[in-house]
């Protein structure tokens, strides 16, 4: 692969945005958008199936809102933003005065649709393997696929959709919330084994304490039938070790007692 294409690996055409109408008295025009759902990303040119965790993604400071990537156009800045699972990465900023700015407020005045597409640099790249499975952003994710933990937001880009100069940056379909991928069940396939696991566990408990119960029960039995046998009363630290031995020990010993009292 050519070097110039490499930075390019790290940007992903993700979601679309939408330019707030021009308000009298307000100077700035806004922006919004979801830059990121937290679903996989598939198809992508370089790395086919990827996923960026939500929960170790940075955002610092003012992000640059650019142009197709272009530092050289910039549009608009990136102001405030939420994570959380649900919504996954939310964005919104301003737009600049300059032509690039105007240029975005007045196609989005005239019906373009604009997407979103991020630069994102991650601190540490999990490449899960078929077979094996991930747990990311609240869901179980089976592999192949590639996982970027601890991405850097480094800008964000308006992208014309299938026009930005570089065609592969944009070759990646973001997979809806609704998508019937198998990973999408895989959570609740896995929350229902985990919730029957903990019903046999406690089925278990329950059986162990009625065997428990059973037991002691018989044993008191026992203990009040060799008594009736020898004729006499034990005290209570005999009957607690009577109780606490096991069946072996209680049987070998209530069977010395009987052959004493009769001897």
């Amino acid at each position: 692969m050519p070097e110039a294409e490499k930075p390019n690996q790290y940007c992903f055409q993700l979601g679309q945005l939408s330019v707030d109408n021009a308000e009298e008295g307000k100077k700035k025009r806004t922006f919004s958008g979801v830059a990121y759902s937290g679903e996989p990303i598939t198809d992508h040119w370089y790395w086919d199936r990827i996923i960026f965790d939500l929960d170790s993604m940075q955002l610092k400071g003012r992000i640059p809102a650019l142009l197709e990537h272009r530092s050289s156009q910039r549009a608009g800045a990136i102001n405030t933003h939420s994570i959380n699972h649900q919504t996954g990465l939310t964005v919104s900023g301003d737009l600049m005065s300059n032509e690039f700015g105007a240029q975005v407020a007045q196609d989005s005045d005239d019906g373009f649709p604009w997407q979103m597409s991020v630069r994102i640099e991650p601190t540490a790249i999990e490449e899960i393997q078929a077979g094996a499975s991930v747990s990311v952003n609240g869901k179980v994710h089976q592999g192949p696929i590639t996982v970027f933990r601890g991405g850097r937001i480094r800008e964000v880009s308006f992208c014309a959709l299938g026009a930005d100069d570089n065609t592969n940056a944009v070759a990646a379909s973001h997979t809806p919330k609704n998508f019937n991928q198998p990973e999408d069940t895989d959570v609740t396939e896995l929350e229902q084994a985990q919730a029957k696991l903990k019903q046999a566990e406690t089925d278990r408990d329950a059986a162990q304490a009625e065997l428990k119960k059973f037991k002691a029960d018989k044993r008191e039995e026992d203990i009040k039938a060799l008594e009736t046998s020898l004729n006499k009363q034990f005290s209570a630290e005999e009957k607690t070790s009577y109780t606490n031995m096991d069946d072996g020990s209680f049987a070998f010993m209530s069977q010395q007692l009987k052959q004493f009292s009769a001897g």
